[in-house]
Order: C-alpha cells, then sequence, then structure tokens
C-alpha cells in the first residue's frame, strides 16, 4: 500500500485528475508495483492531513532528472536515453508545473544537482 505525501503546490491538481503522477527518488523501501492502490495524501504526519485520493497505480518507470544541464533521462528496452525538450515540457506540465524550467528549479531545490529514482503514474 503505498501512501504519497505532496506539497501543498500540487492538491489542486491533484484533486482535478491533471497530476495523475509522481516524481520519487529511491529509498530504502522497494518501488510500488504496477497494480498496486497509491493513497495521495496532504499534510501526512500533521493534524492538517488531506486525503487526496486512491488510484491503481499504472506505470513505474526509472527517470534520472540532472539540474546541471536540465536534463531528463529514462529506460527505453534496455537503455537509458535522454528526452528531447518537448517531452520534457510535457513531463513538466504532466506533473503539475508549469514550465520545464520551473521543474527544473524545484528539483534542484529538494534534490540539488542530480536526482535519481521513480516517475509513478496511476
Amino acid at each position: 500500500m503505498p501512501s504519497f505525501n505532496f506539497k501543498p503546490q500540487f492538491c489542486a491538481a491533484i484533486r482535478s485528475g491533471h497530476k495523475r503522477q509522481t516524481i520519487r527518488a529511491r529509498g530504502k523501501r522497494p518501488a510500488p508495483a504496477v497494480g498496486q492502490i497509491a493513497h495521495l495524501y496532504a499534510g501526512l504526519g500533521t493534524l492538517a492531513v488531506s486525503h487526496l485520493g486512491e488510484h491503481p497505480i499504472t506505470s513505474v518507470e526509472d527517470i534520472q532528472i540532472s539540474t546541471r544541464n536540465n536534463t531528463v533521462r529514462m529506460v527505453r528496452g534496455n537503455a537509458w536515453y535522454d528526452l528531447e525538450e518537448d517531452a520534457v515540457e510535457q513531463l513538466a506540465n504532466d506533473d503539475g508545473f508549469n514550465s520545464a524550467a520551473e521543474f527544473f528549479a524545484f528539483f534542484k531545490d529538494e534534490f540539488g544537482p542530480t536526482f535519481s529514482g521513480y516517475l509513478i503514474k496511476w
């Protein structure tokens, strides 16, 4: 039962159905699996917790983000490839950002120059 906590800036997009994915860092826990139910929250662990929904996970993909050169890498088949500029813009928009520049600024502030994790869609 994977649970995801979101910053307030993403709540409206999740509730409206615009944001149907999240990018999460690799951690001690295994990656969520397709078919598991994602439990979405804001303010988890506080008195102001808000349940944003429950959705089956439809895909989990490896992702690497470099804020040094503003690139996103994903796996296709068995090889890593760089997303084209328009695909990065679409990824950023789908993830609740207004632009790729805003997306990269967020990841730089949160994770520094490099990020490795999962793109999880529901």
